[in-house]
């Protein structure tokens, strides 16, 4: 702040903040209160000893305040340099001299003062730029600032989730470890039971082959009795039949005289109708075993689809464990399929398809 000698005065500040600091500028004018012009406080004293705008009083005590550019004119025009006419031819030659003297002085002055109001206005536009660029520079920094904060932000981020991903895929190559040991573990159980599966199979398949022999030697034996038997009672009942017919014949021819023939012909009628009894029984007997051969017919057929099953379970398993069919998907495809559909239907059994699963360690899937 700087306050001039006639009481006027301007003062301009700046204050700018960079890194965490304060910068302080100061430019400081004054203005003549007579001629109007600026100045700064170096050269503000130094104006007023020659500014021609101060008033000065009248040497000849008419108690007049002139500008100092105008005191020669004044001396001229004053009432009381009349009373001095000796000294007016050396005061005039004075006056011209010093007419001559302000003049040039006066256009010094002026030239100084544009180029000083240049270098101010120049000064000023440079402070002025100086100030933005201070200001520019300060927002630069902030943004400098911000950014390396953002940066070590993503830094920060991009380093967590590094560690976060390489934990996920620590923990992920641990859990295919597992998975994999296990599924090794489970393909070896599977195997134990597909060989152990096997080895029953061909037990069983040994023993249901001896065990169809065997009822086919039974069944064929039973139906050579069944015929043999048929056979012998169909000659028996046609040699009773006909010697019923013979007797009947002599029985009436004779039934008049011998009365003791009656008792016999009695007996004779008992004795047909216990044999007719007996091929009735015998009859019944067959039918019964017929039954019983079409259950055990049955029963095989049966006991054959229910191998067949096995063995394609057996060949699916192997599929499996080399294809590993999971994805629910089924070719079915059943050979002599009129041939079996006829011998289902004949046999009221059911077809089944190879097994399958609908995803890995999923459901175990058949069609029916």
């Amino acid at each position: 702040m700087a306050t001039n000698g006639n009481g006027y005065s301007r003062n301009s500040n700046g204050a700018l903040s960079s890194n965490g600091t304060t910068t302080v500028l100061k430019y400081e004018k004054s203005s003549c209160l007579f001629c109007n012009e600026w100045f700064d406080s170096q050269t503000f004293t130094e104006h007023l000893i020659h500014c021609g705008q101060v008033l000065e009083q009248c040497p000849n005590s008419c108690n007049a305040f002139v500008p100092r550019i105008r005191m020669r004119t004044h001396l001229k025009e004053c009432p009381r340099a009349k009373a001095q006419p000796q000294q007016s031819n050396s005061l005039e030659r004075l006056d011209q001299f010093m007419d001559n003297r302000i003049n040039q002085l006066e256009k010094d002055l002026s030239a100084l003062r544009s180029v000083l109001n240049e270098e101010i206005g120049q000064r000023l536009h440079l402070i002025t730029d100086v100030g933005n660029l201070r200001k520019y520079n300060q927002v630069l920094e902030d943004w400098k600032h911000e950014a390396d904060e953002s940066v070590r932000g993503v830094k920060a981020l991009l380093n967590e989730e590094i560690v976060q991903r390489q934990f996920e895929v620590g923990e992920a190559y641990k859990d295919n470890v597992a998975n994999f040991e296990m599924i090794k573990k489970v393909k070896a159980d599977i195997q134990g039971e597909m060989d152990v599966l096997q080895k029953n199979i061909q037990q069983l398949s040994l023993e249901v082959a001896e065990h169809v022999n065997h009822l086919n030697d039974n069944t064929m034996k039973l139906e050579e009795m069944i015929l043999e038997n048929e056979k012998k009672n169909l000659d028996k009942f046609i040699e009773i039949e006909e010697f019923l017919n013979v007797l009947d014949g002599d029985l009436k021819t004779k039934f008049v005289a011998n009365s003791d023939l009656n008792a016999k012909q009695a007996n004779m009628d008992l004795e047909v109708k216990s044999m007719k009894n007996i091929v009735c029984e015998t009859e019944e007997r067959c039918e019964k075993l017929e039954g019983i051969v079409n259950e055990i017919d049955t029963k095989l057929h049966q006991t054959m689809q229910t191998l067949a099953d096995l063995e394609n379970h057996l060949a699916t398993q192997q599929r499996l464990t080399s294809i590993q069919n999971t994805r629910g998907h089924l070719i079915w495809r059943i050979k002599d399929f009129s041939k079996k559909l006829e011998e289902a239907k004949q046999y009221e059994t059911i077809l089944h398809s190879a097994m399958f699963s609908n995803k890995p360690y999923g459901y175990a899937l058949r069609v029916s």
